[in-house]
């Protein structure tokens, strides 16, 4: 725990900003009454929130559009030579956009730590009180800001220990070109088909509007994730006794390997989220040894599973089931790890991450584990 005024003193720039406006005037807002109305208006958030973000989206491609239409209908008035009186026009459409494409950005971060706002007011959290929890706080001016997770070392953990750099690469850009390619596709197959269907005479504008959809798709399905990103984090202050009672069952000699399970879900990912990093704090400092170490040899993928007891398995799992549930990112390197875990299972396991994730989200109890 740490106080506000340490808090405040130890940011700089944006962040510092994100954080002051997040967790100000806290005290002016009326707490909520019950547990259910509490979800029921964190579910209203996440609704809005996601119609805004379209909405964006479609006036700043609407925008565009516009400004294509208009500069494109100067063509051949602005130079005598074809060539230049061509680069012209595309340098001012490429101008233009930029303008409105970091106008929407900058709309949509403000977006995103307004929901932040409104998130961790219903959630009580807030640097009104003498001693505030410094991580939940942290992680949620990041998740605003969607800044990166962290890649350092970790408890002796180096994320990124078992990924290529080529995987980084690919992953940075990908994330840079979504946007920009997925309009590119939809426009060369509206282009193909527009083609066919009206014969040549059909306008760039015609074609232009096709780019309107990806624009609101993504604004809305970024808006989303944000969204759930933020209330994620923001719930698992309040879930953390739960979960971490949920993963040991009450179990005094578990935390080895809940640690070591962990710790194969950060090399997964390549970085530690927030909501693992309490997670994996807490069940290590919940060990009064407090003796684990990272793995240098071996990591708990690449073991022989079939040493462990079934009891043992299921402690994996159920670490695994929550460590995916809780930090809702690509899964296909822990899937597969747990559909091997699960093979040599004796008793079927019905519990999934989603549903963890969802009644975590909703507000209710966590699935019974039956095995």
């Amino acid at each position: 725990m740490a106080s506000p005024g340490d808090l405040l003193h130890g940011l700089q720039g944006l962040p510092k900003l994100a954080l002051s406006y997040i967790f100000r005037g806290m005290d002016s807002i009326n707490p909520v009454e019950s547990k259910d109305e509490r979800i029921r208006m964190l579910k209203r958030v996440e609704f809005y929130s996601v119609v805004e973000a379209g909405a964006l989206g479609l006036l700043s491609g609407l925008l565009l559009l516009l400004v294509t239409i208009w500069v494109d209908s100067y063509r051949g008035m602005m130079f005598e030579n074809t060539f230049w009186d061509g680069i012209a026009i595309l340098g001012i459409i490429i101008a233009v956009g930029v303008v409105i494409t970091m106008a929407e950005l900058t709309v949509m971060y403000f977006l995103s730590l307004r929901n932040a706002r409104m998130i961790a007011s219903l959630n009580e959290q807030s640097t009104s009180s003498e001693d505030i929890d410094e991580q939940v706080m942290v992680a949620l001016v990041n998740a605003g800001l969607q800044t990166p997770n962290n890649t350092g070392e970790f408890f002796g953990i180096n994320p990124r220990k078992h990924i290529s750099r080529w995987q980084v690469v690919f992953a940075a850009i990908f994330l840079k070109t979504k946007v920009s390619g997925s309009r590119a596709i939809i426009k060369m197959m509206w282009k193909r088909f527009a083609i066919r269907v009206f014969g040549r005479t059909v306008s760039r504008g015609a074609l232009e509007l096709a780019s309107l959809p990806v624009f609101a798709f993504w604004n809305m399905w970024v808006m989303r994730s944000t969204i759930r990103e933020l209330r994620m984090r923001s719930e698992m202050p309040l879930r953390e006794d739960e979960l971490v009672a949920y993963i040991t069952m009450d179990s005094n000699d578990a935390s080895d390997l809940c640690l070591d399970t962990i710790e194969e879900h950060i090399f997964c990912l390549g970085d530690v989220h927030p909501n693992v990093e309490r997670l994996f704090k807490r069940i290590y400092e919940d060990n009064s040894l407090q003796s684990w170490k990272s793995t240098t040899e071996q990591r708990f993928a690449e073991r022989p599973l079939n040493q462990y007891s079934q009891s043992q398995l299921h402690l994996a799992i159920r670490t695994l089931l929550v460590t995916m549930a809780i930090d809702p990112r690509s899964r296909r390197k822990q899937n597969r790890l747990m559909k091997e875990l699960l093979e040599i299972c004796k008793e079927p396991i019905e519990v999934r991450p989603y549903d963890i994730t969802n009644a975590i989200l909703d507000g209710k109890d966590l699935p019974r584990w039956t095995a």
